[in-house]
């Protein structure tokens, strides 16, 4: 298992098994990155980005919160959001829309990273837990359409920031 100690280590790792997932597949991103917060699409052929979107204490995974006996079992969940943002064909210069053609092969590119991310996301192994909770497409807006793919994982506390953090 990686060292993982806070969000931006969880997110790193995840980023890092889609990079390779989408290299396996010839789909590779032009820039991947980890943020935190909202991302702008202001790169939106190709970029890959993972983030947190909370991180809290759990006692019964991936569910926040204390047991009954109101007590934590020592596990950190992080959830999280990978973006992918791909091009999409929008009007030419003289306001004509792209060929239905060109835009079906368009949104199939876009549910084929949708279908690896979320397949590779599924099968990881780098964490104790993980529990896929959702993928959502976002657009087409401005060409672009983004895919983003929901992972909960768990972390063991006594690891959680390591000593500087």
């Amino acid at each position: 298992m990686p060292d993982i100690h806070n969000a931006e280590t969880v997110c790193r790792t995840l980023l890092e098994i889609c990079v390779a997932a989408l290299d396996d597949c010839d789909r590779q991103p032009v820039d991947s990155y980890v943020a935190a917060g909202l991302v702008a699409w202001d790169n939106c052929c190709g970029l890959l980005v993972t983030a947190p979107e909370r991180v809290f204490r759990t006692a019964t995974f991936p569910y926040e919160g204390p047991d009954q006996n109101n007590c934590y079992d020592g596990e950190i969940a992080v959830e999280t959001v990978t973006m992918l943002l791909r091009c999409i064909p929008v009007l030419d210069d003289q306001g004509q829309p792209p060929a239905p053609a060109v835009l079906d092969a368009a949104y199939s590119d876009a549910l084929k990273d949708a279908a690896i991310i979320w397949n590779t996301l599924a099968s990881q192994t780098a964490f104790r837990e993980s529990s896929l909770q959702n993928q959502i497409f976002v657009g087409a807006e401005g060409g672009c359409i983004a895919v983003e793919t929901r992972l909960t994982v768990g972390v063991d506390g006594d690891y959680w920031c390591g000593p500087c953090g």
